[in-house]
């Protein structure tokens, strides 16, 4: 951590929190936010003539495997897609990307490998630079799950089942749970429903409530999080009753949904710009080309197809209306997508934001909040002690970046315009 003090002068300071606040003051002292912004001997005083200062981005849906492989995607199984060093480099470049794309704090979603602790690890001893990471492992679905693999490549007899996990029981989920974690995971992934983005919401549950709920228990138990792929109806009750911490996607939530989920605590993570690129890509298809290439491994007709794509059409209008009334409830509102995959890269993280300012609506000022406090809010009770960030509060850990611009009156500023990036008190890029 930088020993000299910071003082950043003259800024547009957007706390996370309340509007904007012009010609502001903010030092930095070590690793933390000061106490107080007035300059004293041998600071480092930088002029930032009106740049906007804000806490660091936080991406909530991580996946650090997703990327170009050798493969080209034809892996029988998703997370099968190179071999598991070749694996990391994607998950370090991953890392390196979202950090400069000014992203401070990641969320680990489902990876193979063990790839999240070993991305961890790698950060903490020097050998690539990335963002706070809570650390992620496979994903826990029940045989026959639509995520499966297994379902389209069971004749090869495959033993390692890529990024998911299946399980069957209470018992089984509970030792997997334990599992996970004496491997380094801070956070269980759980497969709750069908649906979200490429195929229609089934109002369904994979798991059983024991199996849930033995999973939350132990994750708990031992100070851990749990999240869940939850498009479904009855899925989102399940998981908002059993304690679940984050629920990816939330689809076909409901009044009760919404009031369960708002009860509970849990943080809603809507993913919205997955559906959208795909979207934009299916409707569009040429059949003269051939088969429509994305599905769930099973061959369609042009008309399954087509009936598909009006049903992820209709969740996806569906969702766009419930997520005012989500935000209303209190509910807190996270970003992260499936980036990683051609339609969208990892680095695109600024589209995501812009479906919910462009397309919906949403203030800018709200949705830099989803970007960056409510993220770090979900974060923080894993960092430990002292671990407050997220915010420019004196004493909160100095992740931060400088913008030139006003990204709460014009979020793509996000894109290209980050000239300044702090983590854990040292500039990753430089203002001056």
């Amino acid at each position: 951590m930088s020993e000299a003090r910071v003082v950043l002068q003259n800024a547009n300071l957007i706390n996370g929190i309340g509007p904007p606040r012009s010609g502001a003051s903010l030092a930095i002292e070590g690793n933390r936010i000061a106490e107080s912004a007035e300059p004293r001997s041998g600071d480092r005083v930088v002029d930032l003539a009106g740049k906007t200062v804000m806490p660091g981005l936080t991406q909530c849906h991580f996946h650090s495997g997703f990327g170009p492989a050798p493969t080209l995607g034809a892996a029988p199984i998703l997370g099968l897609d190179a071999a598991p060093p070749y694996m990391g480099m994607i998950a370090a470049r991953n890392a390196q990307t979202a950090l400069q794309c000014g992203v401070t704090g990641i969320i680990g979603s489902s990876n193979g490998d063990n790839l999240d602790v070993c991305l961890r690890e790698a950060m903490i001893l020097g050998l690539v630079q990335g963002p706070r990471i809570i650390a992620c492992g496979h994903e826990f679905m029940a045989p026959g799950d639509m995520a499966d693999g297994t379902n389209r490549s069971w004749f090869m007899g495959i033993q390692h089942s890529g990024l998911t996990r299946r399980l069957s029981g209470a018992e089984e989920f509970r030792a997997a749970t334990r599992e996970e974690i004496g491997r380094g995971c801070e956070i269980i992934k759980l497969s709750i429903g069908p649906g979200h983005g490429s195929a229609p919401v089934r109002d369904m549950c994979y798991l059983t409530r024991s199996e849930i709920e033995a999973v939350v228990d132990v994750a708990h138990g031992h100070g851990k999080l749990v999240r869940a792929h939850c498009p479904s109806r009855i899925g989102i009750l399940e998981c908002a009753h059993a304690g679940v911490d984050i629920i990816d996607h939330a689809d076909r939530i409901d009044d009760e949904g919404i009031e369960a989920t708002a009860k509970s605590g849990a943080s809603i993570t809507p993913s919205l710009l997955w559906t959208t690129r795909f979207l934009q890509f299916a409707e569009s298809w040429d059949w003269n080309l051939g088969p429509f290439p994305i599905g769930e491994g099973f061959a369609e007709t042009q008309e399954q197809v087509m009936t598909r794509l009006r049903g992820v059409r209709e969740d996806f209008e569906y969702t766009c209306e419930r997520l005012p009334e989500m935000v209303k409830a209190g509910i807190n509102i996270i970003c992260g997508d499936d980036f990683g995959f051609p339609m969208m890269p990892h680095g695109d993280y600024v589209s995501e934001y812009e479906i919910y300012t462009k397309t919906m609506g949403f203030s800018g000022l709200d949705v830099l909040g989803w970007a960056s406090t409510n993220g770090a809010r979900v974060m923080a009770p894993l960092l430990g002690e002292g671990s407050e960030h997220g915010t420019l509060t004196a004493g909160a850990l100095a992740d931060l970046i400088i913008v030139d611009g006003d990204p709460s009156a014009d979020i793509g500023v996000l894109r290209d315009r980050i000239v300044g990036i702090v983590r854990d008190g040292e500039f990753v890029r430089d203002v001056a």
